[in-house]
C-alpha cells in the first residue's frame, strides 16, 4: 500500500484503489473472487490493475507510475 500511497497523488482523481486484506472474511472472499475470474491465486504481494495481475511484486515508484499511466 505504500507504494501506491506515494503515487497515488500525481492522478489526483484518476485513481482509486484498495488493500485486499486475506486475514479478514472480506478480503477472502474477494481473493476467491480474483483467484476464479483470473484461474489461479495471486501472489502475496500483488498489484491488480482492471482486475489484472500487473505486479506479483511491489515495484519501484518509477515502474508503478508508467504502469499506471499505460491503464488510464
Amino acid at each position: 500500500m505504500e507504494a501506491l500511497d506515494e503515487v497515488s497523488p500525481i492522478f489526483k482523481d484518476q485513481l482509486t484503489y484498495t488493500m485486499m486484506n486475506i486475514s479478514r472474511p472480506e478480503g477472502l472472499e474477494r481473493l476467491k473472487q480474483v483467484r476464479k475470474k483470473l484461474d489461479r491465486k495471486p501472489n502475496v504481494p500483488s498489484i491488480l490493475m482492471n482486475e489484472e495481475i500487473v505486479f506479483d511484486f511491489i515495484p519501484d515508484s518509477d515502474t508503478l507510475i508508467e504502469a499506471i499511466r499505460q491503464r488510464l
